[in-house]
């Protein structure tokens, strides 16, 4: 059992771990690849511990907590700049299909709470699945077989290329298809009974779409900012940073999502913010980024301080013929 299976599968029964265990768990999931091709996202994690907090009652900010930090962001019209962003997207060209034996890379940086750096994470993905290569920092590549497994949402990049190119492009049909599609599930929190409301999943599964290292086709691309612009309770920030210090636009859900909405404590106030970070002129994926704008509490121990955060950054990508090859 991996980091993430270990915080979503906790039980009400279970003895709670200590807050230090909880806080190694969370950073090192945060560290993880949540599919064997997919690059580190908030969205693996912040549904794992959303699970947790619900599943096992831990979670609950107690009195004392600090303020409220500004984060120096500008609320924006969530419906001009997705409606904004499906019209540049429909005009960028589609991207050639790889071969099946050439290698996807993707190179990430991951800041982590209360660390100084971000570290530098390089992935290379055989197109049909097969194999991976995998870098740390500065530390040896090590490359690894595998064998995708669609029955548990694990696609090789062509299977997904495959399955983005069936989903429909016309907004309602797409919002319609993703409230209801099984693809990307909350399963921890649905085999505790507890369901996702339709238009979080909506959000999250959308989102889902829009970070993958296999590329959107452009109509579908502004298909989902145009669904998007649809789903109450979609937020647009200006001023929202990277791991990588660039500048973009946030998208958030204020109702929450797993990993992808707004956290709140249980007098309503906001605890902490996830967003998906897009370049605010060509609106292609930057990263993530969760700020922690009060003290974030489990167990009545604060595990991250208000005004700390976490930001990832998609700082290169291309496709090469061998693992350890760097785009031209």
């Amino acid at each position: 059992m991996d980091d993430l299976e270990l915080l979503s599968g906790m039980r009400a029964d279970a003895p709670e771990p200590g807050v230090e265990r909880l806080k190694a768990l969370r950073v090192r999931a945060l560290r993880r690849r949540r599919r064997f091709w997919m690059a580190p996202s908030l969205l693996a994690v912040g549904g794992a511990l959303a699970a947790a907090v619900v599943v096992s009652g831990i979670g609950a900010p107690t009195q004392g907590t600090r303020p409220s930090v500004i984060t120096g962001t500008v609320p924006m019209s969530a419906e001009a700049v997705l409606r904004q962003a499906a019209q540049v997207s429909e005009r960028h060209a589609p991207a050639p299909a790889p071969r099946p034996d050439q290698w996807l890379y993707r190179k990430t940086l991951v800041k982590q709470p209360g660390e100084a750096t971000a570290e530098v994470q390089e992935y290379w993905t055989r197109y049909d699945g097969t194999r991976q290569a995998v870098r740390q920092g500065q530390g040896p590549l090590e490359e690894h077989h595998h064998r995708p497994d669609p029955d548990d949402d694990d696609l090789s990049p062509r299977g997904y290329a495959a399955r983005l190119a069936k989903l429909p492009t016309d907004p309602g049909r797409l919002l319609a298809h993703v409230k209801g599609d099984r693809h990307w599930a909350t399963k921890p929190k649905e085999e505790a009974g507890l369901g996702e409301p339709p238009d979080a999943r909506a959000f999250r599964v959308l989102s889902v779409y829009l970070e993958q290292e296999v590329p959107v086709p452009p109509r579908l691309q502004g298909a989902i900012f145009r669904a998007l612009a649809e789903i109450p309770g979609v937020r647009v920030d200006s001023g929202v940073r990277d791991a990588a210090g660039r500048t973009g636009i946030g998208i958030a859900y204020e109702w929450g999502a797993p990993g992808v909405g707004t956290e709140r404590d249980a007098d309503g106030q906001v605890v902490a913010r996830s967003y998906l970070v897009l370049d605010a002129t060509t609106y292609e994926f930057l990263g993530r980024r969760v700020d922690y704008v009060r003290d974030y509490v489990i167990n009545g121990d604060v595990v991250f301080t208000a005004g700390s955060f976490y930001a990832s950054a998609e700082v290169a990508a291309g496709v090469v013929d061998e693992p350890g090859e760097l785009p031209g």
